[in-house]
């Protein structure tokens, strides 16, 4: 059945009124024409200069078509099978002959054409013609999220009564699929496909250190794995670059799961390092694909400097220095105020260029010079971070020449002074600045720190901002922030908007070591963690060349992004972006392709299995724009092989929370009347779809190309007939 409207804006009395006067006024036009003419041409031109005038009075009134239809759709079966490489590894159950034999025992032609076909593990993808040889089994991931929220977006309209979902429900990717499930509102059938029992097997499952470390200064390196069905020593050997730097041996057994090795890596050379951890391969494992893992990490120059600039001495100042200087690979820069305008170590133009990291303490005051201020803000500039903590003598309409690099903009400042403390809430918890033991129990040590002082100064955080803490005062809860961070554009920021952070030192952590309480230093983990979320940072480059990732499967493509800017950090359009990538065993060359606003895009396939890095140059006809380097690995190892097991808890749940059913693949008699089980469900049934077309009348083209016809041929009539 099928409707038909036309609406337009406004009132249909007045559309047709205004059409009337037209022909009216077309009529009246031609009623005497000088000369005179015959009776044909004047209904012609009348009827021509009518229907011009009154399709643009048409289109005035917006006018909409609308076209309602509807139909019967008869309920859809949506199948989903997991297509990752988990399900290829051949188990107890010897997995791929399984999922094949599985496939063949169910009779989906009693569905005729309502059942269609997906393979999902990071995306998902529509199975025309479906087969067992659809699958590849070679998904790096399973999401399966993602895959019935690709079902459920189109439910409705394709009335998608019901799912069948067979996977292991090891998920590695995307969000809980609980969620997706219950959306659904339909129900969906699982089987659960894969072992049941934990696999003999030794999988390393992270290796977590820092992203960037500095030449000399120790890093930590954490191996976590599982081990199941061994009793045995086994071996972890740490490598950096394919050099072993540490080895440690690890006794195995059954009655435990989980183990953590810890390692210590001091980098020596600059650049991108490859920390490799391997553990022994032992007889009968079910893989040993998951016995190697590797993480990069970038290794920059060890001596950080850092300016410390006070607009007076202070003891913030005081227990900030001596805190940093616990630090190794550091060198502090200490410019404090005099009286006036002068310092008592000058700071030259060529320390504040050499500076990394710029700490301002109650500064800028009334009398600092413009001029340090300036070239302050020209290596802020770079991308350098800064980190800010107010004082009773900051002057914030000095501090406009910098705020630009700040995380906040002030509204008002006045000098009066009062007390506040934290109020820190669980969500940011999660903020680096505040980690101290990583549970939410952080909360109640910096909410029961002493007071700080603050000036009345109102500041607005800009976009990109994130409060970390904002505060109390008299024990009433204020929005106004406390603590403040921003990463934006490869620049970071902290601001502390309070003063006297060494009372959390002294009246907080001495106090109550002084009576013999173990309590951490919440003062010095401030300060510590800021100083080192800081740190990572890379001055901005005109030249950025990096892979979407550093570690890729052999059947993946590897994928290459550059952004090239000229020094004023203005994209470049027409730039030739050349890479180089080499390995031992082969070299390849690939020249990006520009996608638009500076950035540049490529792909490299088929490549072998091996350590690779890369050099690439970008040049502007004859001339050299600069050059970018990085390292990433092609290799067998993926997620999918640290987790093994058919996760049919999982499976049961979701199940029982869409009114489902979940099968026993084992169970030939429960598998066969699946189909039946679907067919007779209430839901599955067919339902009347309603489609709605609107066609915008007054956006058609064809509506003024009519109307500027209409005037053509006018015109042209009057020409030929001589008409004033």
């Amino acid at each position: 059945m099928n409707s038909y409207f036309l609406d337009i804006t406004g009132n249909y009395f007045f559309l047709i009124l205004l059409c009337i006067i037209s022909i009216a006024f077309s009529i009246f036009s031609y009623y005497k024409t000088n000369p005179a003419i015959e009776k044909a041409p004047k209904i012609a031109l009348i009827t021509l200069r009518s229907i011009a005038l009154c399709l643009i009075i048409f289109a005035l009134f917006e006018p909409i078509f609308t076209s309602i239809s509807t139909y019967n759709k008869s309920a859809q079966l949506a199948v989903l099978l997991d297509d990752s490489q988990s399900l290829s590894i051949k188990t107890n159950n010897n997995t791929p002959k399984q999922y094949k034999e599985l496939l063949s025992n169910i009779d989906f032609s009693k569905l005729d054409t309502n059942v269609k076909f997906y393979k999902f593990s990071e995306e998902t993808f529509l199975i025309n013609n479906f087969n067992f040889d659809s699958l590849s089994l070679k998904g790096q991931t399973t999401n399966i999220s993602q895959a019935l929220y690709s079902i459920t977006k189109d439910a409705e309209q394709d009335n998608t009564k019901a799912i069948l979902l067979i996977t292991d429900g090891a998920f590695n990717s995307g969000t809980n699929p609980i969620f997706d499930a219950e959306y659904f509102a339909n129900p969906i059938y699982t089987i659960g496909i894969g072992d049941t029992n934990d696999a003999k097997d030794i999988a390393l499952i992270s290796l977590i250190t820092n992203k960037i470390a500095y030449i000399d200064n120790t890093i930590p390196v954490n191996i976590n794995f599982n081990s199941n069905g061994f009793n045995e020593n086994v071996k972890i050997t740490l490598y950096d670059n394919n050099n072993k730097i540490a080895e440690k041996n690890i006794v195995l057994s059954d009655d435990h799961v989980n183990y953590t090795a810890n390692f210590e890596f001091t980098p020596k050379t600059e650049g991108v390092h490859k920390i490799t951890a391997k553990i022994t391969e032992l007889k009968d494992e079910i893989t040993t694909k998951n016995n190697i893992i590797s993480e990069f990490v970038k290794v920059l120059k060890n001596k950080r400097v850092i300016s410390l600039f006070a607009g007076a001495s202070n003891p913030d100042l005081a227990f900030i220095k001596r805190t940093l200087l616990e630090e190794t690979g550091i060198e502090i820069n200490e410019f404090v105020q005099k009286q006036g305008s002068e310092f008592y170590n000058n700071p030259t133009a060529q320390k504040i260029s050499e500076t990394d990291i710029f700490i301002l303490i109650g500064f800028p005051a009334a009398s600092t010079p413009n001029q340090i201020l300036e070239l302050i803000n020209k290596e802020l500039n770079t991308g350098k971070p800064i980190f800010f903590i107010a004082g009773l003598s900051t002057d914030y309409n000095k501090l406009k020449t910098i705020q630009d690099h700040l995380p906040f903009t002030v509204l008002s400042s006045k000098p009066r002074e009062f007390s506040v403390i934290p109020n820190i809430n669980v969500k940011s918890l999660s903020n680096p600045l505040l980690r101290v033991t990583g549970t939410d129990d952080d909360i109640e040590l910096w909410n029961n720190l002493p007071p700080l002082f603050k000036t009345e100064t109102f500041v607005k955080t800009k976009a990109g901002s994130e409060i970390v803490s904002t505060m109390k005062v008299n024990n009433v809860a204020l929005s106004d922030p406390l603590i403040i961070t921003r990463e934006t554009q490869n620049k970071k920021s902290v601001a502390i908007m309070g003063y006297g952070l060494y009372r959390w030192k002294l009246q907080g952590y001495a106090n109550e070591k002084a009576k013999g309480m173990q309590v951490p230093d919440l003062f010095a983990t401030l300060i510590n963690n800021s100083f080192k979320w800081l740190s990572v940072y890379e001055k901005n480059k005109t030249i950025n060349v990096h892979t979407t990732k550093q570690q890729y499967n052999q059947s993946e493509k590897i994928e290459f992004f550059a952004e090239i800017y000229d020094n004023a950090f203005v994209p470049i359009e027409n730039a030739e972006v050349n890479i180089n990538v080499k390995s031992n065993s082969e070299t390849r060359n690939l020249i990006l392709t520009s996608i638009g606003n500076g950035r540049y895009y490529g792909e490299l396939e088929g490549l072998r299995k091996g350590d690779y890095a890369f050099d690439a140059v970008a040049a502007a006809g004859s001339r050299k724009l600069g050059s970018d380097n990085g390292r990433f690995i092609v290799d067998e190892l993926s997620i999918e092989f640290q987790n093994l097991k058919q996760n049919t808890a999982l499976l049961k749940d979701i199940a029982k929370r869409t009114n489902g059913k979940f099968y026993n693949i084992n169970n030939k008699q429960e598998i066969k009347s699946i189909i039946d089980d679907i067919i007779n469900n209430s839901n599955f049934k067919t339902k009347p779809i309603t489609l709605r077309n609107d066609f915008q009348l007054w956006n058609w083209i064809w509506l003024l190309l009519i109307s500027i016809a209409c005037f053509a041929a006018e015109w042209f009539i009057r020409k030929r007939k001589g008409l004033l």
